[in-house]
């Protein structure tokens, strides 16, 4: 089959939905498919910065001059095209939209990974006109709660429009956790059209390092560093921790979404800036040494699509203590992989535990190794082949 991938940012731009979409991608061309990916001339969000961040408009070419126009990676052919407008986190692409419109005859399925991108809507839009396969996964459904609110007014007044229409014409639609069904039928999806595949991770470059040289015992955090994100909970605990185990440290691994100095400026202020590390962007193969060198990861976010760095913890060896919500709950397995928190407490309380019982440590650590496997690329890739396969036009 011919598929045309469209992304808001691909390969070398780290993050779960990049991942996804990458590996995806390199899986099917083993197959035997021809993969192209349209994307944006972007690294992150300081290319083009996003809602929430000032100023909300910008009209104006953005460039990465350290991205190629046109490259093939993995045997994937990748498009890339220069954003012209942002309104909000809207962006407008007109070359993109302008090759899509000229192009979109060569190929067999257009599979949107966002449901929040102008580029999916028309991608759907000249999909069901051309009579094509339209596939959409919605990695960004979520609408978080810290949002300005102008942006969660435009949001509403998205998901009643443009949001609608995506759903309604979509052949197919692919949900990664069981909640996400809901979120998509709220917005008008016909749930008989839509099927779960979670996400998936390459095993083969994550493994529990037991030579890995450790300094009194480790936790790590990776994401993105925005406030619904829930690292400030954890630093919040330090101070307790501390006075129960004085040899721990936290390392935050991730960007910069706007909430970097409020965690600065907390940690300084309760007196624990000493002890916990930012990382800021770090390359694949840092981010594993990551994974190896800690103990316990923590994943405190309340709200989340799909955590691919819980995949990615728990194929590295590491107990998991996260919140109890439902995309965390498919994943994560209270007492054999992890501790689920109901609160903020229940949170601090099961961090603690970890850190007094190395024993329950390492048991966990075996579960996970053994869990993670029915999250394999060849798995994600036999059931997405399987949309393909039955698309509908609509």
């Amino acid at each position: 089959m011919r598929i045309l991938m469209l992304q808001h940012r691909f390969f070398p731009s780290i993050g779960g939905t990049q991942e996804h979409v990458h590996i995806l991608s390199r899986e099917l061309v083993r197959r035997g498919h021809k993969v192209t990916v349209y994307t944006l001339n972007s690294l992150g969000n300081e290319d083009v910065l996003c809602l929430y961040l000032k100023p909300p408009f910008l009209i104006q070419k953005i460039k990465n001059p350290d991205l190629l126009e046109k490259e093939i990676i993995d045997g994937i052919e990748v498009r890339r095209f220069n954003v012209a407008i942002r309104f909000w986190s809207f962006i407008w692409t007109p070359d993109l939209f302008k090759e899509l419109r000229k192009n979109i005859e060569k190929y067999d399925i257009i599979h949107a990974h966002g449901y929040h991108h102008l580029s999916s809507v028309y991608g759907c839009y000249l999909a069901k006109k051309r009579r094509k396969t339209f596939v959409l996964t919605g990695h960004d459904m979520l609408i978080t709660d810290d949002l300005p609110l102008t942006a969660r007014i435009l949001k509403k007044i998205y998901d009643l429009c443009l949001g609608r229409y995506l759903l309604k014409n979509s052949s197919k639609i692919i949900a990664l956790t069981e909640d996400q069904i809901e979120q998509y039928c709220k917005r008008g999806g016909d749930e008989n059209k839509i099927k779960i595949i979670s996400n998936a991770i390459d095993l083969k470059n994550y493994k529990k390092d037991e030579n890995s040289v450790k300094n009194g015992i480790n936790m790590l955090f990776v994401g993105r560093i925005e406030k619904y994100k829930g690292v400030q909970d954890v630093v919040e605990m330090m101070p307790a921790l501390l006075e129960s185990e004085p040899d721990i440290t936290l390392t935050i691994v991730g960007s910069d979404g706007g909430f970097r100095k409020n965690i600065e400026n907390l940690s300084e202020k309760l007196g624990v800036g000493d002890r916990i590390i930012f990382t800021g962007v770090i390359s694949k193969n840092d981010l594993i040494k990551k994974y190896q060198q800690a103990d316990i990861f923590v994943f405190p976010s309340k709200m989340e699509g799909f955590g691919i760095v819980l995949l990615e913890a728990m194929a590295s060896g590491l107990p998991c203590v996260a919140y109890s919500i439902p995309s965390v709950r498919m994943v994560v397995q209270h007492g054999r992989t992890g501790l689920l928190a109901k609160n903020k407490e229940d949170f601090f309380e099961n961090i603690l535990y970890l850190l007094k019982n190395e024993n329950v440590r390492k048991r966990m650590s075996e579960h996970a190794l053994e869990d993670v496997k029915r999250y394999s690329i060849e798995n994600m890739a036999d059931l997405t082949e399987q949309v393909y396969e039955g698309g509908v036009f609509v």
